[in-house]
């Protein structure tokens, strides 16, 4: 499977929405091998919703919604507001030619996410949520293929409760370095003989 993956020095150097999305989602989530830091998450956040680009609106929103460390305090109306919004940017984003493929793939996560959360005005629905986050997986977004690990197969939202398939996901999701698929493996007990 090949996975996707950011250089972040070189998108720094970009300046553009989608960039300042992997940024902050990088420094928000520690991925692509950077350090926790919700200060320089919700730097790009902003910079990226002030670039009109819907993955940081939509970040923002959720940023909102549940808080960014000491970063952001939870405002429940402009999450809402924002992730509101978001969503119809996201859905212009998937359907523009001009938009990339990767960049397609990270924005059609996002819609999982409405889906599984029911965030904005969109339903809860976690079957419709995974076919969502399993293309994004099979097309290597990585916290995709965490998400079908640490939480679809696992916990059999949307799908059928599959440990083989979760341990699967979780191994790949780890051994990317990905810090809370390495804690959630441990926790699952997988890797070792029960």
């Amino acid at each position: 499977m090949n996975i996707i993956k950011f250089d972040l020095d070189q998108l720094k150097n970009k300046q553009d929405g989608f960039s300042y999305y992997i940024l902050g989602r990088s420094y928000d989530l520690e991925e692509n091998n950077a350090e926790q830091d919700y200060d320089k998450a919700l730097e790009y956040y902003k910079k990226g919703n002030n670039l009109g680009h819907p993955l940081c609106t939509y970040s923002l929103g959720i940023s909102y919604k549940l808080g960014l460390g000491n970063a952001l305090q939870i405002n429940e109306e402009e999450g809402n507001k924002l992730l509101k919004r978001a969503y119809l940017e996201i859905t212009q984003l998937l359907n523009s030619q001009d938009t990339d493929d990767i960049e397609r793939v990270y924005a059609k996560f996002v819609t999982g996410a409405y889906y599984y959360f029911g965030l904005g005005e969109i339903k809860k629905d976690h079957k419709k949520a995974f076919e969502i986050i399993k293309d994004c997986a099979d097309k290597g977004h990585i916290a995709a293929i965490y998400d079908l690990g640490a939480n679809f197969y696992y916990n059999g939202n949307g799908t059928e409760r599959n440990h083989k398939l979760s341990e699967y996901y979780l191994r790949i999701a780890k051994e990317t370095g990905i810090k809370r698929a390495i804690e959630k493996y441990k926790e699952y007990e997988y890797g070792y003989e029960r």
